[in-house]
């Protein structure tokens, strides 16, 4: 009976399973899987430059993906291992399936303190130090347990709600031998079968629907882990339902399709925002109603004069925000497919004065934001550079990877980044600045090497910017597009409504009064990028186009600045008196909320 180690078990179970990359970091606790992925497999590992990018890059290629083999990341040791904490949990919290194998020292050492080993309360617990953010956590204690405890944290990854499992694997037992026959068939731990709705909760569902005047389906990014697309158009046309997506939705329905209302929430469109105001009934699927979907719970009006009816995989998200009136533990697709099917066996059609509505709000919401798009302002607009992109992105390559950044992006990628296929992604929960360089590279390496582009803050890239070191080392076709302002500008502006004075926002030499901030450009040549700088409107819109011709990686910095008016389709107050009594409720655009579209001349 021949032996193999428990690295090169792993590695081979990994290959046999379709796994097309490895992304990771080299660490002495993680040497003996490393050495395996690279010399016994065709898998191709890619090395980041620092670990949470690592994570990134798999999120980015998960999102393209939705399905098949996971993204694998490895780390080690210490802070190391400490680094991909925050992009776990932004994985975690959005739902991203991925397998994190982190390597830690020998058992033969643990507890006396060794190099990096997270002691003092136990033994090596780093996964217990990320089990609260990451859907499962554990370490393999022994050779002839490990490879079943890595099977099933990959089931776990890609089993109901997807998620990012981590993994620690002790450098000993990486080297332990085991039995080479002895390693099973992997591929049943990759077939996933997802609940499907309780029939009850259908038929209540449909009653309800009938009743409604008008219904509004609130969707999410549960739609696109489901595969759920075709069956969520399905069911808005087979009962002339209007829908309308969070930002972690967008682009998972047509948004050229008569019953889109857009987006809804803090940064949504006006005709998205106007539609859950006006609702009786929403049907939420994929998505738990965060602050920045519903304007700090404040756009839709239940439980007063709407009742809802809530769809997800995960049990624990129903009814979190708001009490339900039907809860359906689903996955997004089978439910919708329920629904559709008991709709029209029920006889429902389109209210037309409904939909009639929405297209009146829609062409409301395109004339009021049409200076914004057409602005010609320099320092530029940061909708006018989106429109830009998006009118390239249609016609040059309509299925490029979009990915547009939290900050002051936020603001403008629901609305105004249009969506000309699936593949339009927004880190939707955590929002952790930068993730968008990253996950564009992921991307372009899940789609086989296709352009992508991301769109994010000068804040925002300075904290990433390193990532595209991999985007030159891969020679991938991936556009950073910066806003270069100098400023956190999405709080700064927050500060000023607030206070009236901002803290930490602006960037200044000390003493001196102008802000400041480093050449980009300069910046991503020193990386091996092309550096281009953009200063007026009219020029960058040749920029990107010459980018994506040009299919190398490039970093296009684009003078914006901070005193123009921008785009909020609903202001809500961050709850600041311990003392006052908050509930969630509709609230109608009084005085501090809502959006006040400014007066743009057609020479702004």
């Amino acid at each position: 009976m021949g032996q193999i180690t428990v690295a090169a078990g792993i590695a081979r179970l990994l290959e046999k399973m379709g796994t097309e990359f490895v992304f990771g970091l080299n660490g002495h606790g993680n040497w003996g899987l490393l050495d395996a992925l690279v010399y016994d497999t065709k898998i191709e590992c890619i090395s980041a430059r620092m670990e949470d990018q690592a994570v990134e890059l798999a999120d980015g290629y998960w999102r393209y993906k939705r399905g098949g083999a996971l993204p694998i990341v490895t780390t080690s040791v210490g802070p190391g291992n400490a680094n991909i904490m925050p992009a776990i949990a932004t994985a975690y919290y959005e739902s991203i399936a991925m397998l994190a194998i982190v390597g830690v020292g020998a058992t033969h050492w643990f507890d006396r303190g060794g190099i990096e080993e997270a002691y003092r309360d136990g033994p090596e617990d780093f996964a217990g130090a990320i089990r609260p953010i990451c859907k499962k956590a554990g370490m393999a204690t022994r050779p002839d347990t490990c490879i079943d405890m890595f099977l099933r944290a990959y089931k776990t990854a890609l089993s109901g709600r997807p998620g990012p499992v981590v993994m620690a694997i002790p450098f000993d037992i990486q080297h332990a031998l085991i039995p080479e026959d002895s390693l099973p068939d992997p591929m049943p731990y990759m077939r996933i079968r997802r609940p499907g709705p309780d029939p009850k909760g259908i038929a209540d569902a449909i009653k309800l629907l009938e009743k409604a005047e008008r219904p509004l389906l609130v969707f999410g990014s549960g739609i696109a882990n489901s595969g759920a697309h075709q069956a969520l158009l399905d069911f808005a046309e087979a009962t002339g339902t209007p829908v309308v997506a969070t930002s972690a939705g967008k682009a998972a329905f047509p948004e050229t399709h008569r019953l889109s209302a857009g987006i809804v929430g803090r940064a949504g469109s006006l005709h998205g925002n106007h539609m859950a105001r006006r609702s009786d009934l929403i049907i939420g699927v994929g998505t738990h109603f965060t602050d920045i979907d519903t304007g700090g719970w404040t756009l839709f009006d239940i439980p007063g004069n709407a009742k809802l009816i809530h769809v997800d995989i995960d049990e624990n998200e129903l009814g979190r925000a708001y009490p339900t009136e039907v809860a359906l533990n689903s996955d997004a697709r089978l439910a919708l497919e329920a629904l559709t099917k008991a709709a029209q066996s029920a006889g429902i059609k389109e209210r037309t004065s409904w939909t009639n509505e929405l297209a009146k709000e829609r062409d409301a919401f395109n004339e009021a934001v049409k200076p914004l798009r057409e602005s010609n302002i320099s320092p530029l607009h940061y909708a006018r550079v989106c429109e830009d992109v998006s009118q390239v992105v249609e016609s040059q390559c309509p299925e490029m990877s979009v990915f547009f950044d939290t900050g002051h992006m936020l603001s403008f990628g629901p609305c105004f980044l249009r969506a000309s296929s699936r593949n339009v992604y927004h880190s939707s929960f955590m929002h952790r600045m930068g993730w968008s360089a990253s996950a564009a590279i992921g991307a372009s390496m899940a789609s086989g090497g296709k352009p992508a582009v991301a769109l994010l803050g000068d804040g925002a890239f300075i904290m990433r910017a390193t990532v595209m070191l991999t985007a030159v080392e891969q020679k991938l076709p991936v556009i950073a597009v910066v806003f270069d302002n100098k400023s956190l500008q999405i709080e700064r502006e927050a500060m000023f409504k607030i206070y009236g004075r901002e803290s930490l926002c602006d960037y200044r030499k000390k003493g001196e009064t102008e802000l400041w901030g480093p050449d980009f450009a300069k910046m991503a040549e020193g990386m091996g990028c092309v550096g281009v700088r953009v200063e007026k409107a009219e020029d960058f819109k040749r920029a990107f186009e010459a980018a994506l011709a040009s299919g190398k990686p490039t970093v296009i910095s684009v003078a914006t600045e901070i005193e123009t008016p921008q785009y909020r389709s609903a202001w809500y107050p961050y709850p600041k008196d311990f003392n006052a009594t908050w509930k969630p409720g509709l609230v109608d655009a009084p005085e501090g909320h809502g959006f006040v579209m400014p007066t743009f001349s057609k020479e702004d």
